[in-house]
């Protein structure tokens, strides 16, 4: 069991805060929040196809919070593999037990 007086997830990078992740965060957080402003939806028009705006405007947000994610993962992934090539680790294997 870990003493009180060390963290366990020091050593973890995953758990560092880091300007791509505070990003990420205001990005999943707008693509939570802005939908549910009924400021943002209030209204009738713009009509696209004969849909009231609101239909549409929420249905655009489906796509744009996939989106958000599918960005967001990207920025992650990219920091994770420059993180990875800055702190090579060690190879595992039986070739290295010697």
């Amino acid at each position: 069991m870990a003493s009180s007086s060390t963290r366990p997830f020091e050593g973890d990078p995953r758990w560092r805060l880091t300007p791509t992740k505070y990003l990420v965060a205001a990005i999943l957080t707008a693509a939570i929040v802005v939908p549910l402003l009924v400021s943002t939806y209030d209204q009738v028009e713009p009509r696209l196809f004969g849909f009231p705006f609101f239909y549409w405007y929420q249905l655009a947000w489906v796509f744009l919070a996939a989106g958000a994610c599918g960005l967001s993962f990207a920025l992650l992934t990219r920091e994770s593999n420059a993180y990875d090539r800055e702190h090579p680790r060690p190879a595992v294997g039986p070739e290295n037990d010697r």
